[in-house]
């Protein structure tokens, strides 16, 4: 009876400390990433982005029916620009508000384009701040200036040898955009909204997401659906006669939702038919099978 007493002690003390040093471990990550959902959103406005967004072309002599583009916002310590994306092949393009950023992408052989917004620490903030030349590569006259045009994660590989035929298959299809489907994820719209979550900035903007869910079902939107997308990689046909109101459908979706912009594509590609072409998977990570697995409810391991 006394040992187990002791032991009972122990446990409720080792619990005391873990919960101290995990307190202790948010305070620090709050501290070096001071991180917010309250911040001001008028600049991101779509309205408000053609003041910002120069008219003129900065690289008014590049040529080329297709061309990379990547973006990164934010200050240097959030920085995850990939040192091995060395441009090749096709012309470049980096935008950022950060003109030290720039500058390293330059050194790689990307065309640098300013994104005139306020440099922020907040990580919620710089991330509605990268949406803009994500969602929106229409509004800059370098990027609008290729047919076709690949978006690329900056912290994502550039895959150089699978740009032409995916290209190609783009141009056969006829469809606006090109995006492979999730290589964890499938079915319903929920599982993009739930493990978004595993991340502090999304968990910030749970409530912003969940409304937004609700509205689009209200709207007519179903979480059942055919294909659920990775928006790390975007094949666009810059000549589509929709590919401009897609942009910014799915940019004014992003305000609505907040930076978790696969799950506002999600519900964006219901509504657009043909217009979005699924590429298949990459290959599965196994830590996104883990994360996965290890929440979902007994029965649905196998997704």
């Amino acid at each position: 009876m006394q040992m187990d007493l002791v032991k009972l002690r122990l446990v409720g003390r080792l619990r005391k400390l873990l919960r101290w040093r995990r307190d202790r471990l948010r305070a620090l990550t709050a501290w070096l990433e001071p991180m917010s959902n309250d911040f001001d959103r008028a600049p991101l406005e779509r309205a408000a982005l053609a003041a910002r967004i120069d008219a003129t072309a900065r690289h008014p002599d590049t040529v080329g029916e297709v061309a990379v583009y990547s973006t990164y916002c934010g200050t240097l310590r959030n920085l995850t620009l990939d040192r091995k994306n060395r441009a090749r092949d096709y012309p470049h393009y980096f935008v950022s508000n950060n003109r030290s950023v720039l500058k390293m992408a330059r050194a790689l052989g990307w065309k640098p384009i300013f994104l005139d917004l306020p440099l922020s620490g907040n990580p919620i903030e710089s991330a509605h701040q990268a949406k803009v030349a994500k969602a929106l590569p229409h509004l800059f006259p370098d990027l609008r200036q290729h047919r076709f045009l690949l978006y690329t994660d900056d912290k994502k590989s550039v895959k150089y040898d699978k740009y032409p035929a995916i290209v190609e298959r783009l141009r056969d299809s006829g469809a606006a955009m090109a995006l492979q489907e999730s290589s964890h994820i499938k079915d319903n719209v929920l599982w993009e909204f739930t493990d978004s979550l595993h991340q502090p900035r999304y968990m910030q903007q749970a409530h912003q997401m969940l409304n937004y869910t609700l509205e689009q079902l209200e709207a007519g939107k179903s979480l059942q659906a055919r294909h659920l997308f990775n928006t790390a990689f975007i094949a666009r046909d810059m000549t589509h006669p929709r590919v401009n109101a897609m942009n910014e459908t799915w940019y004014d979706d992003i305000l609505s939702c907040g930076i978790d912009c696969q799950l506002a594509f999600d519900f964006l590609a219901q509504g657009w038919g043909g217009d979005v072409l699924a590429l298949p998977p990459a290959p599965r990570k196994k830590y996104l099978g883990q994360k996965i697995e290890a929440n979902a409810p007994p029965g649905s391991v196998g997704l």
